[in-house]
């Protein structure tokens, strides 16, 4: 695998180990496709693709929880910072959580930082999933560039193992039907269509 930052002036395909700050940036010269580019153009269209470009998306807290949750599963990722207050309304704890995000950190209520904790915890006693991330057998956050005729593709794999790709999902119930909607709402199948391709 390769650890080099791809070069500006020639993109060789292959695999990267790069911050996620600069895979969501794009580092590819003119521009690449991610899966939820794709999926944004073929499910509305090159103008929302292109709005969404210059319009990243606002902050969520479900965007903070997912994060925490891959950092304590798969060991990479930005600081977990309890923020230990009942009231995140105050001035005082929205200047305090503001300054950890700018740190580039996550800030977590109790209740948020104990949930992702018995997350880790439960994936770890499961047979298949701990066998599945064990730390010896493969690598966090792995980015693949490949082309698609003259169109750049990238991915980020959360556990990228010689024989497998693991992607690591938080979802808010495990009831099959839930998550079949969870995979059709966030284009999960999809998904795993453009990792195949860029593996």
């Amino acid at each position: 695998m390769t650890s080099a930052e791809p070069a500006v002036e020639e993109v060789i395909p292959g695999v990267y180990d790069i911050p996620a700050e600069m895979y969501h940036a794009d580092p590819i010269p003119g521009g690449s496709l991610s899966s939820t580019g794709a999926r944004t153009l073929t499910s509305y269209c090159p103008a929302k693709f292109r709005y969404d470009l210059d319009h990243p998306q606002p902050y969520k807290a479900a965007f903070d929880f997912g994060t925490a949750a891959h950092k304590l599963v798969l060991g990479d990722g930005p600081e977990l910072v309890l923020v230990d207050e009942l009231l995140w309304n105050t001035d005082a704890t929205k200047a305090r959580v503001a300054e950890i995000r700018a740190a580039g950190n996550i800030p977590l209520k109790r209740a948020d930082l104990e949930r992702v904790h018995d997350m880790a915890t439960a994936l770890s006693q499961h047979p298949e999933a701990a066998d599945l991330l064990h730390p010896s057998s493969g690598q966090a956050e792995q980015t693949l560039f490949w082309p698609i005729g003259k169109v750049w593709c990238r991915a980020r794999v959360d556990w990228l193992r010689d024989d497998q790709l693991v992607d690591y999902k938080t979802a808010r119930s495990a009831h099959p039907d839930a998550i079949q909607k969870a995979v059709q709402e966030h284009g999960y199948h999809v998904q795993e269509d453009w990792y195949r391709r860029g593996a």
